[in-house]
């Protein structure tokens, strides 16, 4: 029983930290734009049909786990071991089994469901209606929440509990509401049943050992994976010779591919190419320069995604709000002169400027060398700058901020890919559920109730006094009449942003469309109504079938 579960527990690999499953789930939608560099196929909505290897990896991994669980919950109650630990793997079992039947049918509408051990090929297959595949789901997760233990603080969350049955569950139920072809009625009842799930582990979190962080930067502070906002986290292995990925210092383990995490390279801008130092500074010469060399700390700049216009101007109470600064990197440390070894990847002198006759220099790991301020700033500023600053009107496809959320400082290599587990679930959406519920059940003010507990905690600063603290907090307030599904989209943003929801939180609220359009240059000229679902894979699925005419394709593909 616990091989079958450890290896439907390693199938989460395939999807979060990988390049092509990332894209699906933050590309093409109004927060993520491509940078300088990678596939455009969810960007532009071109090369999305049924040949698609990252969509055919979402079927197939998914169905390989789905058998296995279905065989240990077939066979498991027979297993010779005591009941209490027996109840609680099976209860691990129902929590994977509808974690995938829901990756599944909010990717693909549809899907055949699969509740018996399959170990006879067959060449006959069909889709069952969704509201089945939910009904499966919700019964699987209801005895999974009863099922499972609390969180055990010494252990990894990697495993399912209590706590991620009841988060799934909510956002199952969410989902649900959301669907006419799913939903019971107009979705009320299944709204009112996410609120009170939701609800449910709000208002029992610490006995379920969780809690919100008091400082949203610390959610994500590297080595604070398991910490108490998270709930359900997927696992990385630091040890080179059973990774799943591979490491440039060591030569130990073979790449893994689609398995390999990095979510640490994705985000990052390009922060070693040349630019003129003086930019923006009349008068001062050309000094076309390299400022930075690429290190452990600032990351491998891969450039696949950057946040678009939107998702700036979304962060609008910065001063306020410490969400955005707990997101977005502004400042890169002069790293130069630097040498070449495992944490620098090149030997590169320091540089100086002169501005209105004056000599510039920087001193190494003291002076910043590029910041991003995310404002507009004046001449003045820029003269009295030692580096260089790249305002919002000069962001691009190579320069942007950095997302921080997922960097890894610790890795072996500066080239490594991250070992960093990868949270999945977090209390911090728990709050957003139970406020999109709400608002769907017509209950603004429960809604608003959720929201200012996330903007309360968003109002924290280290440096802050108490005072300053509580009075940001009462400044970024609201009530039930501000509720409205777009700001409760926007304050996903402010929370979420990088964390791989935005795609199915747009086509859950049916809104992908609109704002894609609305929002993102790359979408605009190719997305159809029909992207709300990707296609079912030919090589894997349709190709095989001998019942082709009885197992339709998702329309428009």
């Amino acid at each position: 029983l616990q091989a079958g579960l450890n290896a439907s527990y390693a199938t989460t690999r395939y999807f979060w930290g990988s390049e092509g499953f990332t894209s699906s789930q933050v590309a093409g939608t109004d927060e993520v734009i491509r940078g300088g560099d990678g596939s455009l196929d969810f960007h532009n909505y071109t090369n999305i049909n049924a040949l698609n290897g990252t969509i055919q990896g979402v079927w197939d991994n998914s169905y390989v786990p789905i058998n296995n669980l279905n065989g240990i919950l077939e066979l498991g109650p027979t297993a010779n071991i005591p009941d209490a630990a027996k109840n609680k793997l099976l209860g691990e079992a129902k929590f994977l089994r509808a974690f995938y039947y829901f990756l599944l049918v909010q990717t693909f509408g549809d899907v055949p469901l699969k509740l018996k051990f399959n170990n006879q090929p067959s060449t006959e297959d069909f889709r069952a209606p969704k509201k089945e595949v939910y009904a499966a789901m919700i019964k699987d997760l209801t005895e999974a929440s009863q099922q499972l233990g609390d969180i055990d603080v010494k252990l990894s969350k990697g495993r399912a509990s209590r706590a991620a049955a009841l988060h799934l569950l909510a956002k199952v139920y969410l989902t649900k509401g959301w669907d006419p072809a799913a939903r019971e009625g107009d979705g009320t009842a299944d709204f009112n049943n996410a609120y009170t799930t939701a609800n449910t582990l709000i208002t029992n979190r610490a006995s379920y050992k969780i809690d919100l962080e008091t400082n949203f930067a610390d959610i994500f502070k590297e080595g604070n994976e398991y910490e108490k906002e998270s709930i359900f986290v997927a696992d990385r292995n630091t040890d080179p010779t059973y990774s799943e990925s591979g490491f440039n210092a060591t030569n130990t383990a073979p790449a893994g591919g689609n398995k390999e995490n990095r979510l640490n390279m994705y985000w990052t801008t390009f922060y070693t190419l040349t630019r003129n130092v003086n930019e923006g500074i009349p008068g001062a010469p050309n000094n076309t320069t390299q400022m930075m060399a690429r290190d452990q700390a600032n990351g491998r700049m891969f450039r696949r995604f950057r946040p678009t216009p939107y998702t700036y101007d979304t962060f609008n109470n910065r001063v306020n709000d410490a969400r955005y600064d707990g997101t977005f990197q502004k400042a890169w440390i002069m790293n130069l002169p630097s040498t070449s070894s495992n944490d620098v990847q090149t030997t590169t002198n320091a540089f100086t400027t002169t501005r209105n006759g004056v000599t510039v220099s920087l001193t190494k790991g003291v002076d910043t060398a590029i910041y991003m301020p995310g404002r507009e700033v004046t001449v003045a500023e820029r003269q009295a700058f030692k580096g260089v600053i790249v305002a919002p009107s000069q962001y691009g496809p190579e320069w942007f901020p950095t997302l921080t959320k997922h960097l890894d400082r610790t890795k072996q290599h500066f080239n490594d890919a991250s070992d960093r587990p990868i949270i999945l679930m977090r209390l911090g959406e728990t709050y957003l559920i139970a406020a999109e519920a709400a608002f769907k059940a017509n209950r603004p003010g429960d809604a608003a109730t959720m929201i200012n507990a996330l903007r309360t905690r968003a109002a924290y600063r280290t440096a802050n006094t108490s005072a300053q603290n509580a009075t940001a907090a009462a400044a970024l307030q609201i009530s039930g009449a501000d509720v409205t599904l777009t700001y409760i989209l926007e304050e996903r943003t402010r929370e979420l942003y990088g964390e791989m929801h935005r795609w199915f939180d747009l086509t859950r609220t049916r809104t992908l469309i609109d704002r894609a359009k609305l929002y993102n240059e790359m979408a605009l000229p190719n997305i159809k109504d029909f992207h709300v679902l990707r296609p079912i894979p030919s090589a894997s699925q349709l190709d095989l079938l001998t019942n082709r005419h009885q197992f339709p394709q998702n329309f428009g593909y």
